[in-house]
C-alpha cells in the first residue's frame, strides 16, 4: 500500500516545545542501504546452497541482524550460529556498499544546512556497528562534497555497539539525550522503520516517521509518531512546524 492510498494521522506537536536537536537514523533514512542489506541476505542464502529471493527479507527491515539470522537458521535448517551468519552477511553487504557507493537520499544536504542555519544540534543514532557507520557516513559526506571527517557534522554519534539493547529498545535514544544534555522532548527524531520509531517514542523524543519505501506506510507510524512525512523533502517543507512546535 502506498502513501497515496492511506490516511495516516498527523497530530500537531504541543505548542511551546521548541526543538533543539535533530536525531537521524542512518540506514533507509539518509541513504538507501536497506536494499543492499536485503540483497546481501539473498546472496548469502545462495552461497549457502539454499537460495531465497530478496523479497523474503523485506520483513526484517529495521530489525536486528540477530533476529534475521535466527529466522534463517530455523527456516533454512542451518547449522551455522547467528554470529557466523551475521558476519557473513555483513561482509557481503560492506562489499556491496564499497562497490556501489549509494548516494544520500534527496533532502539530506538541505536538512543538514537547516540545522546549521538554525543552530540545531545533530545526532546520528543507528543500531549499526561503529565500523559500518564510519564507512557509510564518510561516504555520505563525500557525496555531499563536504570536507573533513564525517563526525565533525554531528554533535553526538550513538551506534549499536554502545548499548546493551538496540532498537526497538529506547537505549540508543536515551544515550543520545544524555550525551546532548537535553530533555527528550527537545529532540526531534527522524526514523524510517517501526523499530526505530518505537525506540524514539519510548525514550520520550518527538518522532517524525519517514516511511521506508520497502515497508507498508500504515505499519510504520503505529500511532507512536508525532508527525508523518512522505520523504525528507516533505520534512523540509514542514521544517518550521516540526521544529518550532507551532
Amino acid at each position: 500500500m502506498s502513501m497515496n492510498n492511506i490516511q495516516i494521522p498527523e497530530p500537531q506537536f504541543p505548542r511551546g516545545i521548541k526543538i533543539r536537536a535533530l536525531l537521524f537514523d542512518m540506514d533507509g533514512l539518509l541513504l538507501d542501504t536497506e536494499s543492499l542489506h536485503i540483497r546481501a541476505y539473498a546472496e548469502l542464502t545462495r552461497r549457502l546452497g539454499k537460495p531465497r529471493p530478496a523479497e523474503v527479507f523485506k520483513q526484517f527491515i529495521g530489525i536486528t541482524h540477530q533476529v534475521t539470522a535466527q529466522w534463517m537458521i530455523n527456516e533454512l535448517d542451518l547449522t551455522n550460529s547467528c554470529a557466523e551468519l551475521v558476519a557473513q552477511q555483513q561482509a557481503i553487504y560492506l562489499q556491496m556498499v564499497a562497490t556501489e557507493r549509494p548516494p544520500p537520499l534527496p533532502g539530506v544536504r538541505e536538512i543538514f544546512d537547516q540545522c546549521e542555519q538554525r543552530a540545531l544540534k545533530r545526532g546520528l543514532i543507528t543500531s549499526s556497528e561503529k565500523v559500518q557507520a564510519e564507512m557509510i557516513m564518510q561516504m555520505v559526506i563525500e557525496h555531499l562534497n563536504q570536507p573533513g571527517d564525517w563526525k565533525n557534522y554531528f554533535d553526538v554519534v550513538c551506534t549499536g555497539d554502545q548499548v546493551k539493547n538496540r532498537k526497538p529498545s529506547p537505549d540508543l535514544y536515551l544515550l543520545a539525550t544524555e550525551k546532548l544534555k537535553l530533555p527528550a522532548d527537545a529532540c526531534l527524531v527522524l526514523e524510517d522503520s517501526p523499530a526505530g520509531i518505537i525506540a524514539a517514542h519510548d525514550a520520550g523524543c518527538r518522532v517524525v516517521a519517514v516511511p521506508n519505501p520497502y515497508l507498508k506506510a500504515d505499519d510504520v507510524a503505529q500511532g507512536k509518531a508525532d508527525f508523518v512525512c512522505a520523504s525528507l523533502l516533505d520534512v523540509l517543507k514542514n521544517f518550521d512546524k516540526l521544529t518550532n512546535g507551532s
